[in-house]
């Protein structure tokens, strides 16, 4: 921030030398809460350099903070804890020139937070077209042809690959998803050997084509050793992956006779595979 917003320097410098237990180096000994709002919240060098007039290096445009991944924070108290005070820091302050980017995995302990009416959530694949994708399997594949020496040789003697019809059929099999385009590359490579066996990835991608997104065996093992104990869990997700068209968690719950916050204790750990819904008669979806 001290370096795109100059004005904010000298109380970055100042708040860093008041507090040295806010620095991350050579360990963390304090929250990532506790940082923000020391360096960028109330009592931060944003709020502190408004004070002192205009911030002309703004224009006055908001300074944006970017936040990626969240979803790979394994310490889920502490994204809240970050969450929670953000949240309130924004209530205090909604006219401050701050915004903030979230991207991240659908989580039950990140949405419940985030499920308010000053934030906005948006899908991705709300607005992923074919061509976002292919565009990021092209260089996925490109780069194996450089460094793959299976494949580096099957061109050499066969020509492209893939061919055109086989990327076309990717794309529109992983139906607009980055997280299941990424995996079906992995799975096709065979980055873990161990589970995929000896074939090659020209032998992988038409069995990559007949994976189902989201329950197939790139999440099924982990999926099932976590959550196979929770009531109804086998029949629900069953369930929802034979179903000729998608239907709502009361639907669901109607059909397996079961209560549908039964269905929901289910679906909320699985949002990373499942599209849930925020109510209750809107199809749930892969």
């Amino acid at each position: 921030m001290a370096g795109v917003v100059p004005e904010t320097a000298p109380f970055v410098r100042a708040a860093a030398i008041s507090a040295p237990g806010l620095k991350n180096f050579p360990m963390p000994l304090t929250s990532v809460a506790m940082q923000m709002q020391r360096f960028v919240y109330a009592t931060g060098p944003l709020k502190s350099a408004t004070h002192h007039g205009p911030i002309g290096s703004l224009g006055g445009r908001p300074f944006l903070i970017v936040i990626d991944s969240l979803d790979e924070c394994e310490d889920k108290h502490e994204v809240e804890e970050l969450v929670d005070s953000m949240l309130i820091f924004f209530d205090e302050t909604p006219f401050i020139l701050l915004h903030v980017l979230i991207t991240s995995r659908v989580e039950q302990h990140i949405q419940s937070r985030l499920d308010v009416p000053r934030v906005r959530l948006d899908n991705l694949v709300d607005h992923c077209s074919d061509d976002d994708i292919t565009a990021f399997l092209d260089i996925l594949f490109q780069d194996a042809r450089r460094e793959n020496p299976v494949v580096k040789a099957y061109v050499r003697r066969r020509g492209e690959w893939p061919t055109p019809r086989e990327k076309w059929k990717l794309v529109q099999h992983i139906g607009g998803s980055f997280i299941f385009a990424s995996a079906v590359f992995k799975f096709i490579m065979g980055y873990d050997a161990s589970k995929y066996g000896p074939t090659t990835p020209m032998d992988r991608l038409p069995l990559a084509l007949k994976m189902n997104p989201g329950l197939d065996g790139l999440y099924a093992e982990e999926t099932l050793a976590r959550f196979e104990h929770i009531p109804y869990f086998l029949d629900i997700i069953s369930t929802i992956a034979l179903l000729r068209a998608p239907l709502p968690i009361t639907r669901i719950a109607e059909l397996l006779g079961i209560h549908t916050y039964e269905v929901v204790n289910v679906l909320v750990d699985l949002q990373a595979i499942f599209q849930v819904p925020g109510t209750d008669d809107i199809p749930v979806t892969l």
